[in-house]
């Protein structure tokens, strides 16, 4: 029986969906019915998405397992029925205090600030260009972290003109490969939700990298765009 461990997003854990883009061999298609089952063998009878590679309506199994938090991994067990079981997977090491500020301060610092930065990024679009608004789908699953078949994207937006925005966020440098990710990315787009829209992209970094802007050079629906952070300390009073 096939098992595949996966890392739930901010996007899964909202709107009740598990992406399986790595795994989209071992699932039915486009809108096909999936049953799943949990470790207490509760069954959950849902459906695929019509074009993204993820199981759309668990939010019973959410609400069953209430204790799920962004950033926990669940177990993707795929049985000879083809159905599939679902096991939510805790950390269970007993932490002292002075090994979790030791790993909060290691380790959990710049992902904090990559989620802070996307979640400013979310709110305020227009820093990165006019009149963009964030995508949702037919199941107003909105375009923060979008699952697809080929990987989890950024933010997906819309344009004024409707057109598809790819945006693929890099807390420092960019690299050239890079380009190969959010084209990638596009591709997808392209092909399972714009109907004829257009497709771009924009890669927002924070450093310089000469073969990122050298590879973007040469593709006119790609763009290199930076951002800079200001870190100011301030009283405790200004923050009241």
């Amino acid at each position: 029986m096939p098992e595949f461990e996966h890392n739930l997003t901010k996007t899964e854990v909202t709107w009740g969906l598990i992406s399986v883009a790595r795994i989209r061999e071992y699932f039915p298609g486009p809108s096909e019915k999936i049953i799943v089952y949990d470790d207490e063998g509760r069954k959950y009878v849902t459906k695929m998405h019509s074009s993204a590679a993820r199981i759309d309506g668990l939010t019973d199994w959410y609400n069953n397992h209430s204790t799920v938090e962004i950033g926990d991994s669940v177990v993707i067990a795929i049985n000879p029925d083809k159905s599939i079981k679902l096991s939510l997977k805790k950390e269970t090491e007993i932490y002292t205090e002075e090994k979790r500020e030791e790993e909060l301060s290691a380790i959990e610092i710049v992902p904090s600030m990559e989620r802070l930065l996307e979640d400013f990024l979310e709110k305020n679009l227009l820093y990165i260009e006019k009149g963009l608004k964030l995508y949702h789908d037919e199941n107003n699953i909105p375009g923060r972290q979008y699952p697809t078949d080929v990987g989890t994207i950024d933010l997906l937006c819309v344009d004024n003109d409707k057109n598809f925005v790819v945006i693929e966020i890099k807390k420092e440098k960019g690299s050239d490969k890079t380009i190969g990710q959010i084209t990638r990315y596009m591709g997808w787009v392209k092909e399972n939700l714009a109907n004829n829209k257009e497709v771009r992209g924009i890669i927002v970094v924070h450093e310089i990298d000469e073969r990122l802007e050298y590879s973007a050079s040469v593709l006119s629906k790609v763009e290199v765009k930076y951002y800079k952070i200001d870190l100011k300390f301030v009283p405790k009073e200004e923050l009241l």
